[in-house]
């Protein structure tokens, strides 16, 4: 849900420089670590948000201590994973906004249809996420290794692959970026009327 709602910022996250993605066109600095940085300015929000969530739901439907760990370090490859995809759809289908607000300005139906479509799809870029719950429950569920917290060791080992595929990603994604920001530029940049 967190990321449902923060999904219009995420994927959308040029729209905001307006003008000033202008810089980003002229400066030196390497095109991955643009998408870095915007990745790490929506961090506190999202972050927080999850872990509240988490805490909330602790306190009122119980889990077991290693279910909960599994949960806030599962966070992270989650978060990760909704900030590739969330750069990919602003790398492909920026929309102006209106400025002191969210409001897009004459959106392009392509552009419309793209958004829709990713947000139908996103779950299942997020799916690879939950297997080691489902691994958890797959045990559970045949009685099988009952005692072992494999929610919790899986989901750690899932942190790892994806913190260590995160950067070799986010490089190939900074490729795509240097090669359409002037038309992000043009996009972002245009007037409302």
């Amino acid at each position: 849900f967190i990321f449902f709602m923060t999904l219009g910022m995420v994927g959308n996250q040029f729209s905001f420089d307006r003008s000033g993605f202008r810089a980003y066109v002229l400066s030196p600095a390497p095109r991955k670590d643009i998408l870095l940085g915007k990745n790490l300015a929506m961090a506190p929000f999202v972050i927080i948000f999850m872990t509240l969530t988490a805490l909330l739901f602790q306190y009122r439907y119980p889990m077991r201590l290693d279910h909960f760990l599994a949960v806030l370090i599962q966070m992270i490859p989650m978060y990760l994973v909704f900030c590739l995809v969330g750069n990919v759809l602003s790398i492909i289908a920026p929309m102006p906004v209106a400025a002191g607000t969210m409001k897009p300005v004459k959106p392009k139906a392509t552009t419309i249809l793209i958004h829709t479509a990713f947000i139908f799809l996103f779950p299942l870029a997020l799916s690879p996420t939950l297997i080691p719950l489902g691994i958890e429950f797959l045990l559970s569920f045949t009685k099988t290794l009952e005692w072992f917290p494999a929610y919790l060791m899986l989901a750690v080992g899932e942190c790892i692959l994806v913190v260590w595929l995160y950067p070799q990603i986010l490089r190939s994604q900074g490729a795509l970026l240097e090669r359409r920001e002037r038309k992000i530029l043009e996009i972002v940049t245009s007037k409302a009327e």
